[in-house]
């Protein structure tokens, strides 16, 4: 999970050019003079903290034009900007045309900037966009969301940068628009199905879940091993594929088992720590639904055996690659011939160690992160295990990490990931930034797989909770989310976490007194688990874009309010993913002719979400016209056009299945139906009756009754988070 130090990190921006049916719209007025370099370096103002080149050329820029160029020879921080007058309250289109040259990793890179001033000229607020490195393949264009929301700005500087890295940058076509976002109608968007898959099929959508339920600081509050059988039903039901799984080396191997990294001492290994046997437990569930984990080694505990000394935090790279090598192929030999548990599927190495992967002093060692890769993958192969794939990266939003280990451990790793907590589900134009998160990764490193190995939205408040978790809107975010995601061709995403649980207790604070209150399912209270509208979302998802499912595009004018996707399983089924972005109903027209039959409607909306924790049942059938399915969703909303499981009939009348034609939805079982039930606000009771159903609350005191406000003020979201994603011009046409 992020750490409580990391900003929230919110990116706004905008396409190149706007789409038919979404009124907002950047002003024609450019309030950046002389964006050209038409007319030399005059209104163009340069800044270096110590010796960056500005030269300006009278051609080579777009159209053989003028253009800037910025070199540096050491990673200095270099920009070109114009103070301009911008108004409080509102948004700004920031964009260029870029090309650059063997642009370093050590900072920010290729990037756009802006600064705030207060009356006095003091510094209030600094905004770096995103990040390009390397070589590009000709010109691009880079964009970031401006927001002047701090009550006390009086003046702004923004233009491009080359932020703390070498490298060469040109510059050409500068601007700076007021953004009108006042206006969303409905409208209808034709779209179609791509005749081709993405490069990789689906690996698995998956969830967090460290091993804490049966922790004391747990059972102390009431929770039992009834809860986990509670928690192995419940992900039954939502379908999970997959789970992200914390462990430690010392849980197991509390002191060193010998001097020899070569030769296991067996007795040296000890599974009688309350962390390890709640780890087993979850493990077992694992192997008896079929689901992969992904164990993650999270470091070393400040003082133990394997941890640097002055590590500077309470966990630490391993101090012997040969050593964590030993002890992770250890733990996997133990469950998979001991316990006979076929479960563990990746193995990463390091939390976050972007920022993580200290050693002794507190640096953060790269060259070593590698080596250490290099030795696990040495033994595990020297150990008989295969087909146990290593996961690299697990950066923090680091575009920089994530390539530098691209490029270090391609031959080594199995796939890659990066982790995002950005972004609310009403974000303009959430659907570009989240592709242009995926797609800098997907480009880069083209021949792995990559997935989003922690995903949330972007209300966290430290590392414990996130504020929209209750909330409606919280649930349509990670459909946008994953579909965007999947659409700029990532392979999975996994969600943080399950459900909430004790990391720890502190009374006295702590990190939200140790509650991970981020969970699909709430803590249990006064012996009941919450049912949050994200967990219905989630299982949506899980249940129709199976694990190995190839995925195809759905491409056309979305309006920035539509996003769409496809996935055909393994065995030829279909699934098509809509969600809307908007405050009004909006019409979808896809045209699926490889698909043509008919499909079972799913709609997650505010009106149609369980109490009971059951999956949403079909509400209509979409029958094709002509090769194309009509889709109408509702404000805030997103369908599901499935025929993984039987089409269902509909009764008109009641706009529900009719009866003898109902089929099992995913989880349900033969078993004895659980008898618990919810109640208003989604809270497990074990009463004999289910109270009246509630409007689901998107954050206010009051359930709501047409589209959903903010789940969190985007202003607030904005006020001191960097941001911003780069759109490349040929996204228009590869929609």
């Amino acid at each position: 999970m992020m750490k409580k130090f990391m900003a929230l990190l919110l990116a706004m921006l905008l396409l190149t050019s706007l789409s038919t049916g979404f009124t907002a719209s950047a002003s024609d007025t450019n309030l950046i003079r002389n964006g050209d370099f038409s007319k030399k370096m005059t209104n163009w103002q340069t800044w270096t903290n110590d010796n960056a080149k500005f030269e300006y050329q009278s051609e080579g820029g777009v159209d053989n034009s003028p253009c800037m160029l910025i070199t540096n020879t050491k990673p200095v921080a270099a920009s070109v900007f114009q103070y301009v007058n911008l108004k409080k309250g509102q948004s700004y289109l920031l964009s260029m045309d870029v090309k650059y040259e063997g642009v370093s990793m050590e900072g920010p890179g290729v990037t756009l900037g802006s600064t705030m001033y207060d009356a006095s000229g003091n510094n209030i607020g600094e905004t770096v966009g995103a990040s390009r490195y390397g070589t590009s393949d000709g010109w691009t264009t880079m964009t970031m969301i401006i927001k002047i929301d701090n009550e006390n700005c009086a003046n702004v500087n923004a233009g491009p940068r080359l932020w703390f890295s070498t490298g060469k940058m040109w510059v050409d076509n500068v601007s700076l628009k007021l953004m009108d976002m006042s206006n969303v109608k409905s409208d209808t968007f034709e779209m179609s199905l791509s005749d081709t898959p993405n490069k990789f099929t689906t690996d698995a959508l998956g969830v967090e879940w460290d091993p804490k339920l049966l922790l004391p600081c747990n059972l102390e509050k009431g929770v039992t091993e009834e809860d986990l059988a509670f928690m192995k039903d419940k992900l039954d039901i939502l379908g999970v594929q997959a789970v992200r799984m914390m462990i430690m080396p010392e849980w197991f191997e509390p002191a060193n088992d010998n001097d020899d990294p070569l030769s296991f001492d067996a007795s040296g290994f000890k599974l009688e720590s309350d962390d390890i046997k709640t780890t087993l437990a979850y493990l077992k569930v694992c192997h008896e639904l079929g689901i992969k984990v992904t164990l993650t080694w999270w470091g070393a505990a400040a003082g133990s055996w394997l941890a640097f000394p002055n590590c500077n935090d309470w966990v630490s790279a391993p101090n012997n690659k040969d050593e964590i090598a030993e002890n992770i192929s250890w733990f996997i030999q133990y469950v998979k011939n001991e316990l006979k548990y076929d479960c563990i599927y990746n193995v990463i190495l390091m939390n976050e160690p972007s920022y993580a992967f200290h050693v002794e002093g507190g640096a953060v060692d790269f060259p070593y992160y590698v080596e250490c890769y290099k030795a696990i993958r040495a033994r595990l192969d020297a150990d008989g295990l295969e087909d146990i794939r290593l996961v690299g990266s697990d950066d923090a939003q680091s575009a920089g990490w994530y390539m530098q280990s691209y490029d270090a451990l391609k031959d080594v790793c199995d796939a890659f990931n990066s982790h995002t907590y950005q972004w609310a589900y009403d974000t303009p134009y959430l659907d570009t930034m989240v592709q242009e998160f995926v797609s800098t990764r997907t480009q880069y490193g083209q021949d792995k797989p990559f997935f989003l190995g922690e995903f949330g939205d972007g209300s966290s408040v430290g590392a414990y909770y996130a504020s929209s978790v209750e909330t409606y809107g919280r649930g349509l975010y990670v459909a946008s989310g994953a579909v965007n995601a999947f659409k700029a061709g990532a392979s999975g995403l996994s969600y943080w976490g399950l459900h909430d649980v004790y990391y720890y207790i502190n009374d006295q604070g702590g990190d939200n007194g140790g509650l991970m209150e981020t969970g699909l399912i709430g803590y249990k209270t006064d012996g009941a688990w919450k049912f949050r509208p994200s967990y219905y979302a989630w299982g949506m998802l899980c249940n129709y874009i199976p694990f190995g499912s190839e995925v195809y595009n759905v491409t056309g004018d979305n309006g920035d309010v539509i996003d769409t996707v496809a996935v055909k399983t393994p065995e030829g089924k279909w699934s098509v993913i809509a969600v809307n972005r908007s405050g009004v109903e909006q019409t979808v027209k896809v045209s699926a002719s490889a698909i043509g039959a008919p499909m079972n409607e799913y709609l997650f909306s505010e009106t149609t979400l369980p109490t009971d924790g059951s999956m949403i049942a079909p509400s209509a059938v979409a029958t094709p016209a002509d090769g194309t399915y009509t889709i109408t969703l509702p404000a805030w909303s997103f369908k599901v056009l499935s025929n993984i499981n039987e089409v269902v009939s509909v009764d008109p009348e009641t706009d529900t299945p009719a009866e003898s034609n109902t089929v099992a939805e995913p989880g349900e079982t033969n078993e004895a139906p659980d008898t618990t039930v919810t109640d208003a606000d989604n809270t497990v009771t074990d009463a004999d009756t289910a109270p009246e159903i509630v409007t689901p609350n998107c954050g206010g005191d009051e359930p709501l009754k047409g589209g959903c406000a903010s789940v969190m003020g985007t202003s607030a979201l904005l006020a001191a988070v960097p941001a911003a994603i780069a759109v490349l011009k040929k996204k228009k046409e590869q929609d």
